[in-house]
């Protein structure tokens, strides 16, 4: 799973620019709107987003050509916003990946219950983009199969997105993740 995701977070900043089919696109803010100085993002949405989209992220394994699916919050105060809430109900991580470059880890949960009515277990990548052009918080999910759970046919898909959508908007105000996220960052600065 580690090197999955790995390679489809890579060919998906690579990919960032190009066009692909978004399967949802919903307009419905969410949250406190913010007012920035950015022309590309002229408003923030704290405990909430603008919209959400599930985007394919491609990537190479074996010599051949997949993909899967990230879910992206767009808009949000925090590109954190993802890697907050699984902290919030899960506690510490259980990996981190650092790509070339990055100021900041992916954060991985595995083997977690989301979804109440079902016993299924799922493994998360949390990750967020802040940038001139766009601010997102997203995530990439997978089953105790390694299938692809935000995959058009996957049918638990619509709670996944509900469970990510209803978590970011009801974020604590606790600072507790970011001081550790923070540490865990600059120790892997003085480690360069």
């Amino acid at each position: 799973m580690k090197k999955i995701i790995l390679i489809a977070f890579i060919i998906s900043i690579t990919l960032s620019c190009s066009s692909s089919k978004t399967n949802y696109d919903y307009r419905n803010d969410v949250g406190y709107r913010v007012k920035t100085r950015n022309p590309h993002t002229p408003y923030i949405y704290e405990n909430g987003y603008k919209n959400f989209k599930i985007k394919p992220v491609f990537s190479i394994q074996n010599n051949e050509l997949s993909h899967i699916h990230e879910l992206r919050f767009y808009a949000v105060y925090s590109a954190m916003y993802t890697k907050k809430l699984m902290y919030e109900k899960y506690g510490k991580w259980d990996e981190e990946v650092w790509l070339d470059g990055s100021r900041t880890p992916i954060l991985i949960w595995n083997n977690r219950k989301l979804i109440e009515s079902s016993d299924e277990l799922y493994s998360v990548a949390a990750n967020g983009t802040e940038s001139m052009d766009e601010i997102f918080a997203s995530v990439i999910v997978t089953d105790s199969k390694d299938r692809d759970a935000l995959a058009a046919n996957y049918v638990a898909k619509d709670s996944l997105i509900k469970y990510f959508a209803y978590g970011i908007k009801n974020l604590s105000g606790n600072d507790e993740f970011y001081e550790l996220h923070r540490k865990r960052v600059e120790a892997h600065r003085r480690t360069k």
